[in-house]
């Protein structure tokens, strides 16, 4: 019976003793949470940054309107020749440069505008900011400021574009200036597209027009080449970074600056007054090659510099 009992005990199954994870597996666990947590607090503290950065500048963002008196321009208006003197009146009274005052004066039409550019001139307006992507937003009006008369090839750009802190702004070409129409690239997830100046730009809180400094000729090529050849395209930041600024094979990418940029660089000018990689539409605004037909919402002393 005793040999019995013990042969039983020497039969049973070895239970075996729980393993415990080396220590160099603990160390790796370890360390990956740590760096899982370290880029959850780093991605969250750029995102509360960027999301201060829209906060911050929606409420920091002033329309200039002009600090001097109202005068009357009507008889200014209405003499045959005007001295340097009566430009710049009519300049800080409208906004409007002598290449808008010598096209629009020559009609009554023409000089009614320019009252009506003088009424919203010196008119306060309410400027709201609108969210289109998460950190981007626009400075608004309610209502549509009238614009000088548009010529094919010219450029609008705005200053109240933004990302987060960043005020990158946004760019147009005039394509049919009789019709005020444009092409525009306007935002990740776009494609370039052809649109109105009037419902683009004239209810910004900031707006110029810029006229190249080039023949109407060479102009109207450079629309009717946008026209063609640069609607439809993908909206895409990094333009110039990592896809070339400017190729001979056809553009695949753009955005709204480079657009612009890229329709006077196809005849051989260069509007990017910087020349870096990215152009910007203050890159636009700050070329030499271009004169200001009208500002809105800029102090006109500094524009956009």
């Amino acid at each position: 019976m005793a040999e019995t009992e013990k042969q039983a005990e020497t039969e049973l199954p070895k239970t075996e003793e729980p393993q415990t994870p080396p220590k160099k597996s603990k160390k790796r666990l370890k360390r990956l949470a740590i760096v899982l947590c370290s880029v959850f607090v780093f991605l969250s503290a750029v995102l509360g940054v960027l999301q201060l950065g829209v906060w911050h500048t929606a409420r920091a963002w002033e329309q200039w309107t002009p600090d001097y008196e109202k005068t009357d321009i009507t008889g200014i208006l209405a003499q045959e020749t005007l001295s340097e003197t009566d430009y710049e009146t009519l300049y800080r009274q409208t906004g409007l440069t002598p290449l808008a005052i010598d096209d629009m004066r020559t009609s009554n039409a023409g000089k009614k505008r320019i009252l009506s550019i003088q009424d919203f001139f010196f008119e306060k307006h309410e400027v709201t900011s609108r969210k289109f992507t998460i950190f981007t937003y626009m400075e608004e009006m309610d209502e549509y400021a009238p614009m000088a008369y548009l010529q094919d090839g010219d450029i609008l750009v705005t200053s109240t574009t933004r990302v987060s802190w960043w005020a990158y702004g946004h760019a147009a070409i005039v394509v049919d200036g009789e019709d005020g129409l444009i092409v525009e690239s306007l935002s990740p997830g776009t494609k370039s597209t052809m649109s109105s100046a009037k419902l683009s730009f004239a209810y910004l809180g900031d707006f110029m027009i810029l006229r190249p400094k080039l023949d109407a000729e060479t102009k109207a090529q450079v629309a009717e080449y946008a026209k063609e050849n640069l609607v439809g395209l993908p909206y895409q930041m990094t333009t110039g970074i990592f896809t070339k600024k400017y190729g001979k094979k056809p553009l695949k990418t753009t955005q709204c600056a480079h657009l612009v940029w890229h329709a006077y660089k196809k005849f051989g000018y260069d509007l990017d007054s910087n020349g870096g990689a990215i152009v910007k539409p203050q890159d636009i605004a700050r070329s030499k090659h271009v004169e200001v037909v009208q500002a809105f919402g800029f102090d006109l002393d500094g524009l956009w510099k």
